[in-house]
């Protein structure tokens, strides 16, 4: 089987190597201390490389990219150690606009004329995902919501609530309680309460919302296996160069070993997130979700155990925010714990077998 690229696709990966360019971090501390940690303009920018069309169907207007496509997207943007938050802010409000069936949202988040927030976990479920407590009555929204992703930047909130609903609420309606906090990875996020918050109400079945919840879990895998392939490079260009009793640190053999170590976990979850990434969801829609939970629980282990090979490797320097690895490290972090941790997704994999 070929598993070489296509011409778009390696197109497509260049593209998005020259826009991140090398790791500025002076470029990144300036941003995550603008308003709201992000820069609009730039995400616009994102919008004009097709990056966000890439997830939108092409009935609603966007490119229908296939999850081999986003999966190359989302390891770019990892190997880059991105700030964008394509994932969160990008594809899954995208993917569950979609779902729901409003069309013109699809349109206006795929150009970028909108940045949407997605609010789906509710305080004291851990890594539930169904909402339960949060209840859609007569176009008005009551009921808290936890952990939602850039809600500081977005124009539009999307809420899952009881009885597979989706509301759409706007910036600033009456009845949101909105209190921000910074992220590990150095976003933003917030709580929300609503309060009677009129919402425009959309009928999002579980099945639609489990898909899209598949989706993100893999593209998650696929932006840890990029962050991990940077921090190893990293690494081994490192213990190449810093010297210790007359020699490379690269040239003991027990580094060396755990260095391979690394090396066959970089391998294995390449090809776990290129395995499921050519499934076909549409042919096991009731398992999907759980075999990309599976995909997300192994390359989060692996990207773990390669971030923390990194750090340890770099001496305390490499937990600091002045090395591309730190900030790699903290974004695997949030990643592995999204959409559920590892213990939780293995659970959730464990019942589709």
């Amino acid at each position: 089987m070929n598993f070489d690229l296509d011409e778009d696709q390696q197109l497509t990966r260049d593209m998005i190597g020259r826009f991140l360019g090398p790791v500025d971090i002076a470029a990144r501390h300036a941003m995550r201390k603008a308003e709201d940690g992000y820069s609009r303009a730039r995400w616009q920018e994102v919008a004009d490389l097709g990056l966000l069309a890439l997830a939108a169907p092409q009935t609603m207007g966007g490119i229908g990219g296939t999850m081999v496509d986003l999966a190359l997207v989302a390891e770019a943007l990892g190997k880059g150690v991105a700030i964008d938050p394509w994932l969160e802010n990008g594809v899954l409000p995208i993917r569950l606009a979609a779902a729901a069936g409003d069309g013109a949202l699809v349109c206006e988040l795929a150009s970028g004329a909108q940045l949407a927030a997605v609010a789906f976990a509710e305080p004291g479920r851990r890594y539930e995902i169904e909402a339960v407590a949060t209840k859609a009555e007569n176009a008005h929204l009551t009921g808290a919501k936890t952990f939602v992703l850039g809600a500081p930047l977005a124009d539009t909130l999307l809420v899952t609530a009881a009885d597979n609903k989706l509301a759409k609420v706007a910036k600033g309606a009456a009845g949101v309680v909105r209190q921000d906090y910074p992220v590990i990875d150095g976003s933003n996020g917030a709580t929300i309460d609503l309060h009677r918050a009129p919402a425009e109400l959309f009928e999002l079945p579980e099945a639609k919302f489990q898909r899209v919840i598949g989706d993100a879990r893999l593209l998650a895998a696929a932006e840890m296996l990029g962050l991990a392939q940077t921090m190893f490079d990293d690494t081994l260009a490192y213990v190449g160069e810093r010297q210790q009793f007359g020699a490379a640190i690269g040239s003991f053999q027990a580094l060396q070993h755990r260095l391979v170590e690394c090396y066959a976990a970089l391998e294995q979850a390449r090809s776990m997130v290129l395995r499921t990434a050519m499934l076909d969801p549409t042919t096991d829609d009731a398992n999907w979700p759980r075999i990309a939970a599976g995909a997300k629980a192994f390359v989060g282990e692996a990207a773990t155990k390669i971030g923390l090979e990194a750090v340890q490797m770099h001496g305390g320097m490499g937990q600091t925010d002045e090395l591309a690895i730190g900030h790699a490290l903290k974004r695997v972090m949030l990643l592995d714990k999204l959409f559920g941790d590892q213990d939780h997704c293995l659970r959730s994999f464990a019942r589709a077998a």
